[in-house]
């Protein structure tokens, strides 16, 4: 009779260790990212926009997108993180968060985010960023060491390479307005070399088109001035760095120099893979990223 009993009491503990389906914020479908959406405004009067996901009570991930993405940018990698409570921004300029005139560089962005850590009350969290987001949270970490938890950054670099540089400056000024989604520019700047969820992509292209000029030429100037391995020493929190070797942006010398500058950190090469890599593969990141952060 007693064991009739076991089973139950097991299914009881598992239920009581974990959140109910309605303590889940769930993860929106790409239909309905938009309206998932929540704004707070900083105390300097920028109002951001986010995405919150998972247990409310969970540890927390910030996840920080790249130049022109949005925070639709985690949406094939959320599913990955499991357990966490994810909460995916709009860096400034970027999605439906405010895009003043001035300023864009990692500076500027790494203290908004520092202030809407503040504003939602997130004392620490480990912190993932793509590409600029990677270079926002690399400048996060050094100057507010105390707010980042574990850092993760996925397809950075110190710079912009020059070949990289030279094609966006070649490029990125002469876009017309309104900006074809599927125009060749557009198509390029959003090439993966393995395929990605075209319902995703299609809403992430038209959406990386339609932010302001102000967004487009504010991160490309300030990317030009910008080198945060000078800084990199100030990073306390341990680090993994991910970076597909197929990545047309950040070139293999720009990684080895980044080896440099963080010595200490875990070093992940995905091969075949490209600067998006997490929409190429995101099981496979989110494993990497879970097991990395759960060390």
């Amino acid at each position: 009779m007693h064991r009739q009993f076991i089973p139950a009491i097991a299914a009881m503990f598992m239920a009581a260790a974990t959140p109910s389906l309605a303590e889940m914020t769930p993860i929106p479908a790409q239909k309905d990212w938009v309206d998932a959406k929540r704004q707070i405004t900083l105390n300097d009067g920028l109002t951001v926009s986010y995405v919150e996901m998972g247990p409310p009570d969970g540890q927390p991930i910030l996840l920080l997108h790249g130049y022109t993405d949005n925070s639709r940018s985690w949406s094939l990698l959320a599913p990955h993180l499991d357990g966490r409570r994810l909460i995916a921004m709009d860096l400034r300029g970027h999605g439906d968060s405010d895009a003043p005139i001035c300023c864009y560089g990692i500076d500027s962005l790494a203290s908004d985010v520092n202030a809407f850590m503040e504003a939602v009350g997130i004392e620490q969290a480990d912190v993932v960023g793509h590409s600029l987001g990677s270079m926002t949270a690399a400048t996060l970490a050094a100057y507010h060491p105390e707010k980042v938890d574990e850092l993760v950054l996925i397809s950075t670099s110190a710079y912009l390479p020059k070949e990289a540089g030279d094609w966006l400056w070649d490029n990125v000024p002469l876009l017309q307005r309104p900006i074809d989604p599927d125009g060749e520019f557009m198509m390029n700047w959003y090439w993966n070399p393995t395929p990605v969820d075209e319902g995703f992509l299609k809403r992430e292209r038209a959406e990386s088109a339609a932010a302001p000029e102000v967004t487009w030429m504010g991160v490309l100037r300030s990317l030009g001035l910008t080198d945060w391995s000078r800084i990199a020493g100030r990073i306390k929190a341990p680090t993994m760095i991910l970076w597909g070797d197929q990545d047309s942006l950040f070139d293999a010398t720009s990684q080895d120099h980044i080896k440099t500058v963080m010595p200490d950190a875990k070093y992940v090469t995905y091969a075949g893979h490209g600067h998006n890599m997490f929409w190429e593969i995101p099981q496979q990141v989110g494993a990497d990223i879970t097991q990395f952060l759960g060390r």
